[in-house]
């Protein structure tokens, strides 16, 4: 079983670095204008995009996994929620251009082309519109094996310095571009959830007594622990 299934298979809410605890930080740091127009790329169950709803923004919900949409919709079902929850590829996003003042992505992008991904995120940005992207960066530092068992466990795309993605976000028409909380990728999963318990995670059926989720859940925890010298995270703000 592969990463990405078993987070499928658990309905994890919160999987990025720093979990929802980083999200509603960032949030109250960097609080969206009233009114935008909000796109999440790769929503997964919705979590993000159900409580920005609730606070009252016009958002919508992208995602490549029709599971983790489904789990999404019975998020917002559950909160009594409209949310628009779209099935789309954030390298091909099926929306118009400068259809939204703000694209949020949470530890997303690195699971794409990058470059492609975040030329379509400047597309539908309004001019003056805002990403907010979180993703796992490499240290300079980094070897060559590390680099091949980190993004062949997460089956990344690619594995960027923080230089990398300020230059392929120049290139893709983003200006302003600020670095944020940038830190080690450590793994606070219990504080988080003690901190912000997700109420509304629906798990597949025997998911709990499936042995290759615990398997891959451990292998996960033991990769990181093995290559933390070489794995960092930051948040990436940048204005087209």
């Amino acid at each position: 079983m592969n990463y990405l299934d078993m987070l499928t298979r658990l309905g994890v809410g919160s999987a990025h670095p720093g979990g929802f605890s980083a999200t509603m930080s960032q949030l109250s740091r960097f609080p969206l204008p009233a009114g935008s127009r909000v796109l999440e790329v790769g929503c997964g169950t919705g979590r993000t995009s159900c409580y920005l709803a609730k606070q009252g923004f016009d958002i919508t919900g992208l995602d490549l996994r029709p599971e983790m949409l489904a789990k999404a919709k019975l998020r917002a079902q559950a909160e009594q929620l409209d949310v628009r929850f779209v099935e789309g590829d954030i390298t091909a996003l099926p929306f118009e251009a400068a259809a939204f003042d703000i694209v949020l992505a949470e530890s997303v992008t690195n699971f794409a082309d990058i470059g492609r991904a975040l030329a379509e995120y400047g597309r539908v940005l309004r001019p003056g519109g805002t990403l907010y992207d979180r993703e796992v960066i490499a240290t300079p530092s980094i070897t060559e094996e590390a680099y091949r068992e980190v993004t062949g466990f997460f089956q990344l795309n690619a594995l960027l310095t923080e230089q990398k993605w300020i230059e392929l976000l120049q290139a893709s028409g983003f200006a302003e571009i600020t670095v944020c909380d940038r830190s080690a990728f450590v793994q606070h999963v219990t504080d988080d959830q003690i901190a912000y318990p997700d109420m509304n995670q629906v798990m597949d059926p025997g998911t709990v007594l499936n042995a290759s989720v615990w398997q891959t859940s451990l292998a996960h925890d033991d990769l990181i622990a093995a290559n933390h010298d070489y794995l960092e995270h930051a948040l990436f703000i940048a204005r087209k």
